[in-house]
């Protein structure tokens, strides 16, 4: 598991600034678009199939993926520093997945603080859900499911603002979901709905429309997920493509399966 972990920061430190953003002059749309980005990134994700199999229904592993982050790019470049630096965010931790007798399924994703070129981020996110589709004997897994995530990340920028700048978010995510397992192959599909509030809070003045050198903003929309899973005896891998309130993410998974 060590192991796994110190793959994962190499996965968030490959896309990782040289040194934190740069905000300056943020209008109130800004703050909405790159709030949305972040808690978008953070939002719980097993990269799992909504299924109860296994032989004791204990999964332990790795996820990391990468978020599309346009809104936080233009805030970057209009600000002065180099947009292109953050044109996608990332996201990784290490998760475990059970299930339980009438077919109750439960995960838990956690990266514990840390400082990644000069970015200080962490997160923690759990998820439970129901299989009726399990439960009722369906020839297809049908599930419902609500996770949670709390998600931070803070920097300190000395140019065009002198700021110690975070973003603090909750994220929740409601869904309903399909999978069928054909022999090691498990396709899946996810739609929900959203809503994340994410405080920002800084020490210079980067916002353009308050005084104040906070915000907090709410934003809310539609969640779909569509990915695999491949199971090689205790080896699992997956896949998965997302869609959260807008903004896009791509996510994979390396796990043992017991």
């Amino acid at each position: 598991m060590k192991k796994f972990y110190v793959i994962a920061l190499a996965l968030i430190s490959t896309g990782a600034l040289a040194s934190g953003p740069q905000f300056n002059n943020l209008s109130e749309s800004d703050v909405e678009g790159v709030a949305k980005e972040f808690s978008a990134n953070f939002a719980h994700t097993g990269v799992s199939a909504p299924e109860t199999d296994g032989l004791w229904g204990v999964e332990v592993g790795l996820v990391a993926g990468k978020t599309a982050s346009p809104d936080l790019k233009d805030v970057v470049d209009a600000s002065g520093g180099k947009g292109s630096d953050v044109a996608s965010i990332y996201h990784a931790g290490i998760m475990t997945r059970v299930h339980f007798p009438g077919e109750i399924f439960a995960e838990l994703n956690f990266l514990p603080e840390k400082e990644i070129s000069d970015i200080t981020v962490k997160n923690t996110s759990y998820e439970l859900g129901w299989n009726a589709g399990g439960f009722f004997g369906l020839p297809l897994d049908l599930a419902a499911g609500i996770n949670f995530a709390n998600s931070e990340m803070s920097f300190k920028q000395t140019t065009p603002v002198t700021s110690d700048t975070s973003l603090k978010s909750k994220t929740r995510v409601m869904w309903v979901g399909v999978s069928k397992t054909l022999l090691f192959f498990t396709p899946y599909l996810k739609v929900g709905t959203v809503s994340a509030d994410t405080d920002l809070k800084a020490t210079g003045s980067i916002l353009t429309y308050t005084a104040s050198l906070e915000d907090s903003v709410t934003n809310s929309g539609s969640y779909l997920a569509f990915g695999a899973n491949l199971q090689f005896a205790f080896l699992k891998l997956g896949f998965e493509a997302s869609q959260i309130m807008g903004v896009k993410r791509a996510s994979g998974k390396l796990s043992f399966d017991f």
